[in-house]
Parts: C-alpha cells; sequence; structure tokens
C-alpha cells in the first residue's frame, strides 16, 4: 500500500477526491446559509482551487519551489486544463454529437489528464 501512495497519479487522484468533496461542501452549505447559487460556486471553487494547489504542492508532487513560481504555474496549469476540457467537451458535443452529460465526463478525464500531466512535468516540476 505504500508504494501505490507513492506514485503521484494515485496521490492525484486522492487529492482531486478531497477537493471535489471540499468544493461542494463549501457551495453546498453557502447556499444553505442563504447564499446566492453564483456566488457560493464561485467561493467553492476558489476554496478548491486553493486547497488543490496546497494538497498537490506538499502531498502529491512535494514541491520544494516558492509559492510564487508553484501558484502561478498551478493557475496557468489549470487554466490549460481547463481549455482542454472545454475543446473535448465541444469537439464531442457539438461535432460528434455525443450525449451531452457523456460529453462532460470524456472532457472531464481529459481535464484530470492534462491536468495531472501539466502539473507533473512543468507546474511543480523542482
Amino acid at each position: 500500500m505504500k508504494k501505490v501512495l507513492q506514485m503521484s497519479a494515485v496521490k492525484y487522484a486522492i487529492v482531486g477526491g478531497i477537493n471535489t468533496l471540499v468544493c461542494w461542501v463549501v457551495i453546498l452549505v453557502l447556499m444553505w446559509f442563504g447564499v446566492i447559487p453564483e456566488v457560493a460556486n464561485v467561493l467553492g471553487y476558489a476554496v478548491g482551487f486553493a486547497n488543490s494547489y496546497i494538497l498537490n504542492k506538499t502531498f502529491t508532487f512535494q514541491s520544494t519551489n516558492s509559492h510564487k513560481q508553484d501558484l502561478i504555474r498551478f493557475g496557468v496549469a489549470m487554466g490549460l486544463a481547463y481549455l482542454i476540457n472545454l475543446g473535448v467537451l465541444i469537439v464531442c458535443h457539438r461535432v460528434f454529437l455525443v450525449d451531452k452529460y457523456l460529453s462532460q465526463i470524456i472532457a472531464a478525464v481529459f481535464y484530470t489528464a492534462s491536468g495531472y500531466i501539466i502539473s507533473k512535468f512543468w507546474a511543480f516540476k523542482q
């Protein structure tokens, strides 16, 4: 089990699961307290981004780089991953006429894979 947990892809998946939970808890709690959904969404994703950055920097990739370097690169990495996600979504749903829900799932796989690759080989590179 220790060897499996040392693999950065497994760690990235664990962080992704934790991050999704944190993001949704923030969104749902804020909405429960009366915050409008759009504001709750922005705040939830902001907390999720911060959580993801901290966990990926310290746990997944164990980067010793400065926060200034890693945070900027991580932001760019997640922006690129999102653009890849959006491109895949558009091509799947609009060009190949794949069901919109299945297209979202396919796009999410590309987001996760590209986010991992960009983070591993560039954003948190030592």
